[in-house]
C-alpha cells in the first residue's frame, strides 16, 4: 500500500561528489523505475496461482491478459509522491516493459495517442515534484535508422514538446534492439539512435541498459560503444560482478541495477520483495563505488517498510544531482583500450548466430 505521508525531499549538492570532507558521497543518480500498474488485487491473486502451479510468477506470464494492467495518471503520481518520500531518489523512470489493454506508451509510429495525455501528466508531475524523468522505450520504430528514430523521437522529446513535459533521460535497453538474438545490426541502429536523439533533442541524455547472458562481460559492441559515445553510462541489471570487468577495458561510468522483486534470477518475481538479496546487491555496488544506481520494478510487491529500510545502505553515499546538466559533469570519458569497429561488432554477432 502507498503510504499518504509525503516527506520533504533534499537533493545534496553535486558538488559534495568530490568534497574531501564527505569522501563516501558518490551516488549522483539514483533513479525510481515503475511500470504499467497491477490493475487491482486480482493480479496478484493470479501471480499467487501461477506460483503455486508453477513456482514462479511474473507480468509477462498472464499476457494476453493485458486489461491486468494500467497506466493511470493518478496512481502513477502516487508513485511519484513515493519516490520523493523515501529521499533516496532523483530520477523517475517511466519503463514500457509492461503491455496494457491501451498497448505500450509507446507504438512505432511514436508515444500512443491513446496513452499520450496520461503520459505527459505524469512526467510533468515528476518534474513539478523535483525529479528528473527517464524513460525506458520498447516499442521501437522499423526500420531502425535516422530517419525514423528523428520522428519517432519528436513526438516526445522534440521542439513542440514543452520542456516541462519531455523526458531529461532515455534509457536504452540493448534488449528491445535485438541483442538476446545477436542482432548483427545493432551498432549500426545505435549509432543511428544516438545520431537521431542528438538531432531532435542534444539536451536529452541517453544511456544504455546492458542485460543479462554473454552481455554481462564486455563484448565488441561495448567496446565499440564507448569508443564512439565516450561519456556514455553502461548499466547492468541484477549483478554487480562485470563492474571491475567493465572498469578494466576502460569503462568509467558505470551503473547497475536492482529489481528487488526480480532478485532471485529463474526464480518467482512480481509476488515478493527480496529484502536479504536487494540488500546484499546494494552492498556490492557501494563497496564499488558505483556512482549510478537503479531501483526498477518498484510498484510491484512494494513495501514502504522495506524499501526505507534497504536504502538505508545507500543513504551515507548519496551527492544527488538536481539536473541533466549537472548530471553531465559527473561523467568521465571513457577510455577504451582495444576499441571494435562496427565491422568487427556485426561479423562477432553473425558468428554467434551461426553457432
Amino acid at each position: 500500500m502507498i503510504h499518504a505521508l509525503v516527506l520533504p525531499f533534499v537533493l545534496v549538492a553535486a558538488s559534495s561528489a568530490a568534497d574531501p570532507a564527505a569522501p563516501d558521497k558518490f551516488v549522483v543518480l539514483s533513479e525510481f523505475q515503475v511500470w504499467a500498474d497491477p490493475v487491482g488485487p486480482e493480479v496478484y491473486q493470479e501471480f499467487n496461482k501461477l506460483y503455486l502451479t508453477k513456482g514462479r510468477c511474473h507480468s509477462f506470464m498472464l499476457y494476453p491478459r493485458y486489461e491486468m494492467f494500467v497506466w493511470d495518471a493518478a496512481r502513477m503520481k502516487c508513485w511519484v509522491d513515493e519516490a520523493v518520500a523515501l529521499g533516496a531518489f532523483n530520477v523517475f523512470c517511466l519503463g514500457d516493459d509492461t503491455r496494457t489493454a491501451q498497448g505500450r506508451l509507446f507504438t512505432p509510429t511514436g508515444l500512443n495517442p491513446e496513452l499520450a495525455g496520461t503520459y505527459f501528466e505524469i512526467v510533468e508531475y515528476a518534474h513539478r515534484r523535483g525529479l528528473m524523468v527517464s524513460v525506458e522505450p520498447v516499442g521501437l520504430p522499423k526500420p531502425r535508422d535516422k530517419e525514423h528514430f528523428a520522428a519517432w523521437l519528436a513526438t516526445w522529446i522534440g521542439p513542440s514538446v514543452p520542456k516541462t513535459r519531455r523526458a531529461d533521460i532515455i534509457k536504452l535497453s540493448i534488449e528491445w534492439f535485438g541483442a538476446f538474438g545477436n542482432n548483427p545490426d545493432i551498432a549500426a541502429e545505435l549509432e543511428a539512435f544516438f545520431e537521431a536523439s542528438r538531432e531532435v533533442n542534444p539536451q536529452v541524455l541517453v544511456y544504455v541498459d546492458s542485460i543479462g547472458g554473454k552481455w554481462r562481460q564486455p563484448q565488441p559492441l561495448h567496446r565499440w560503444l564507448l569508443s564512439q559515445y565516450p561519456g556514455t553510462i553502461v548499466s547492468h541489471y541484477l549483478n554487480v560482478d562485470q563492474v571491475e570487468a567493465f572498469r578494466e577495458i576502460g569503462a568509467r561510468n558505470m551503473m547497475v541495477q536492482i529489481n528487488p522483486c526480480e532478485a532471485v534470477l529463474g526464480g518467482p518475481a512480481h509476488l515478493f520483495l527480496y529484502f536479504h538479496e536487494t540488500v546484499t546487491f546494494l552492498r556490492k555496488a557501494m563497496r564499488q563505488r558505483v556512482r549510478y544506481v537503479s531501483l526498477a520494478g518498484v510498484n510491484y510487491a512494494y513495501s514502504r517498510r522495506d524499501f526505507d529500510l534497504f536504502l538505508e545502505v545507500i543513504r551515507p553515499h548519496l551527492a544527488l544531482v538536481p539536473d541533466v546538466d549537472s548530471l553531465r559533469k559527473t561523467l568521465v570519458a571513457d577510455e577504451i583500450r582495444d576499441p571494435a569497429t562496427k565491422e568487427e561488432v556485426r561479423a562477432e554477432l553473425l558468428d554467434a548466430r551461426r553457432k
